[in-house]
């Protein structure tokens, strides 16, 4: 069963409020004020982007052409661990609308799961580091841990 820090739990979430609030109305600048300025970022293909100007300039050009009108909902935080210095690493789960690829091909509504770290910034936190991972369902009902 995932640990979950219950004192780091509001922070992380409010974060991922602020996340969820920006993809679904279309504003990568809000978006990625949520980030450092070092952010490094591995997105859903594998492709690692480092620092904001990169990150913010490649998910602007993918966001204009696939994900504009894909949601974006929170369904989980599913765990946070405190790292030195008041760092977390959170993993969550989302639930995404569909689009089409640019082959064409469609990729229906599914579920990612992202991984993150979370380093303080005044009040709150910011994302130093981003992972997002497609859920692949078949696979998933074979996990040998959740049987």
């Amino acid at each position: 069963m995932p640990t979950i820090n219950n004192g780091a739990v509001a922070e992380v979430k409010a974060v991922l409020d602020g996340w969820e609030a920006a993809w679904n109305a279309s504003d990568m600048n809000a978006m990625w004020q949520l980030a450092t300025d070092d952010i490094h970022w591995v997105n859903v293909v594998g492709m690692h982007w480092r620092g904001k100007a990169e990150v913010q300039k490649a998910h602007q050009v993918f966001f204009d052409l696939l994900f504009k009108n894909r949601s974006c909902k929170l369904e989980e935080i599913e765990s946070v661990e405190t790292l030195p210095g008041g760092a977390f690493v959170a993993v969550v789960r989302w639930s995404m609308g569909g689009y089409r690829r640019p082959n064409g091909e469609m990729r229906p509504p599914g579920k990612d799961r992202m991984s993150l770290v979370l380093v303080p910034r005044g009040e709150g936190l910011a994302i130093a580091h981003g992972a997002n991972v497609p859920i692949d369902e078949a696979a998933e009902a074979h996990n040998p841990i959740k049987r």
